[in-house]
């Protein structure tokens, strides 16, 4: 498992969020699903730390004004 930063932009607005996943696909298909904004393919991700205790999970997001 790995851990993941995500982000994606809307407009002025900013999202984003951090997991723990398999791989980025499965970190911007739960980002998208739990924060119901956008689409996974319009998620950025980032590892964090490459290997991390499982199971997957969502840890959290937040949003600011650009």
């Amino acid at each position: 498992m790995m851990k993941f930063s995500c982000t994606m932009s809307s407009g002025s607005d900013i999202f984003y969020a951090t997991v723990i996943a398999e791989n980025a696909q499965q970190a911007r298909e739960m980002v998208a699903a739990e924060t119901k904004k956008g689409r996974p393919r319009e998620w950025n991700v980032a590892v964090l730390e490459p290997e991390v205790p499982g199971p997957a999970r969502f840890l959290g997001s937040g949003s600011q004004e650009a």
